[in-house]
């Protein structure tokens, strides 16, 4: 479920997945309308994607390599 919010208008429009995957371009339509993605319905804020989790291995490997640059 997508929710889109006109400012202007306070007007909220909500979007199922499955609608989105059978109409993609439902999307481009209302970002050309001024609406703009939020998080919920009662969370005007905008919708922001989850930023990815470094895995500690890539994380640790990171580390020793700032380690070894350090010690020469």
């Amino acid at each position: 479920m997508q929710y889109w919010l006109q400012k202007k208008t306070n007007r909220m429009e909500r979007l199922e997945d499955s609608v989105l995957e059978k109409h993609p371009e439902k999307l481009v339509e209302l970002e050309s309308q001024g609406y703009i993605r939020v998080v919920s319905e009662n969370n005007h804020l905008a919708y922001k994607k989850p930023a990815k989790k470094v895995s500690v291995k890539k994380a640790m490997k990171k580390v020793a390599k700032k380690v070894t640059k350090k010690k020469k």
